[in-house]
């Protein structure tokens, strides 16, 4: 993988999920425009910090794993395992997440997906025979690309990627050329979605939302034993941060000018795609069908370029996991030719085929469930970051402390009834479920004799059974 290939991983992975499913309701669950574009640009500046703490710990181990790795070398084993586990957990809230909006989408596009009665509810939300069974199809569909191999779902990543950015400047400029100022205003108001009651505690809503559509970044790590050899260590640490910028600034002019092109009380509420009817209304005529199609065709490509990009990050380590010895041996498990991570990408797709099958209502939930998963992995990273250069020889970074204070900050308030951060009670719920489930899976897996040695586990980790060096590597 070159630059640019690091580059579209992440930066595909991170505005896919959101640019034109969500946008529009960020916008009433911070209050407005100018809450949800200042929230935005907040976030992507909270991030760098925790970003440039990734890039540090890249330089000194280049091996796959993320905060796996990264913990491991810092603590021990235990921190190591919760690190991975949650993120584990918030790559795979993504998946039936992605699942959930392809099939809505879908089944507004061709109506006659929702003929009949539906078969169930979950949450009041109606689930149709046709729908799931049209959701399940993509979800194997997806299966077939990984089981070819991280060459071919690294293609599609890329052409996905190309496709997002083309009709995500397509939907900032005519957007920006429907922009009136009046549109803005008021510039907050609780339209009855969340618990803020000002434009300060609206900011900090969209703040915490942030992790969960800029989580994409975290991807790149963990492919960094396919760099090609002609790609240097500092410039993967590029295409990590720059990502991060890129996707954040692309965001932030995604909400101003859609925003701003039509009364954002009204367009908050419509259902997705919001933003392709939207500009259709805008544009009457030839012009309004080209522009929705594009966006459409945008859509559906950023919700596959996520779907594959958090589904190739959730194979590689759920495999390096079970590889490792901190999973279940069935995560480790590999096809006849030895490459394929068979077991870890059977694991993954039954977590794609669940979308279909629970219904939209479940969205909000899922979105706070993987933001805090999310954060709680940036975290563990960032304390393995600060720990390790400690250890090491180098001076202590001021990013990296501030990389520790931001991700705590965030951790915690998610925690707290009432805040505008908290993550809510069904995603409590879920996210003691997933612990439990962690524990179980480690216990049984560790215990007694029944787990490798330590030596073995570095070897698999680090390819030598020695800890490997703390110092920065800039080939």
């Amino acid at each position: 993988m070159t630059f640019v290939h690091f580059f579209m991983l992440g930066f595909g992975s991170m505005v896919g999920v959101g640019w034109a499913v969500s946008s529009n309701r960020w916008l009433a669950q911070s209050g407005g425009v100018i809450p949800a574009f200042i929230g935005f640009i907040i976030g992507t500046l909270l991030l760098l910090p925790i970003g440039l703490s990734h890039s540090s710990l890249m330089k000194r181990m280049p091996v796959s794993g993320g905060v796996m790795v990264y913990g491991y070398r810092a603590f021990g084993t235990g921190i190591s395992f919760i690190g991975a586990w949650f993120v584990a957990l918030a790559y795979l809230t993504i998946l039936p997440w992605e699942a959930i909006y392809i099939n809505n989408i879908l089944i507004n596009l061709f109506p006659a997906l929702k003929m009949g009665q539906p078969i169930y509810h979950v949450l009041g939300s109606p689930v149709y025979l046709s729908g799931a069974i049209l959701g399940l199809v993509f979800a194997l569909g997806l299966l077939l690309i990984n089981l070819k191999g991280s060459k071919l779902a690294g293609k599609l990543q890329s052409f996905l990627s190309y496709l997002i950015i083309v009709s995500g400047i397509i939907v900032i400029i005519t957007s920006f050329i429907k922009f009136d100022v009046n549109n803005l205003t008021p510039i907050y108001e609780n339209i009855g979605v969340g618990t803020h009651k000002n434009i300060f505690f609206g900011i900090v809503t969209m703040i915490v939302l942030v992790p969960f559509f800029m989580a994409g970044f975290d991807t790149i790590p963990q492919s960094i034993e396919e760099r090609s050899p002609k790609t240097s260590q500092k410039a993967v640490s590029k295409a990590l941060l720059t990502s991060i910028a890129a996707a954040g600034i692309f965001y932030a002019f995604i909400i101003l000018s859609t925003g701003g092109a039509s009364s954002w009380q009204a367009y908050s509420q419509q259902p997705s795609p919001a933003m392709a009817t939207m500009l259709q209304g805008l544009y009457p005529g030839l012009i309004g069908q080209v522009l929705y199609w594009i966006i459409m065709i945008g859509t559906l490509a950023g919700l596959f370029s996520t779907w594959n990009g958090m589904f190739m990050a959730a194979v590689r380590l759920l495999d390096t996991m079970g590889t490792s010895g901190l999973l279940p041996g069935f995560f480790a498990k590999k096809g006849k030719q030895g490459k394929i991570p068979l077991g870890a990408t059977i694991f993954c797709f039954v977590a794609a085929a669940i979308g279909p099958l629970i219904g939209f209502n479940i969205i909000d939930s899922l979105t706070s469930l993987g933001s805090v998963a999310f954060v709680l992995g940036w975290f563990i990273t960032c304390i393995s970051a600060l720990r390790i250069e400690r250890k090491s020889k180098d001076p202590l970074t001021k990013s990296t402390v501030v990389s520790v204070v931001i991700s705590s900050i965030i951790l915690i308030l998610t925690f707290i009834p009432g805040q505008p951060a908290y993550m809510g009670n069904l995603s409590l719920v879920l996210f003691a479920i997933w612990m439990v489930i962690g524990v179980i899976f480690y216990y049984f897996t560790n215990y007694g004799d029944r787990g490798i040695s330590e030596e073995e586990r570095r070897l698999k980790l680090f390819g030598t059974v020695e800890q490997p060096s703390l110092e920065i590597r800039e080939e």
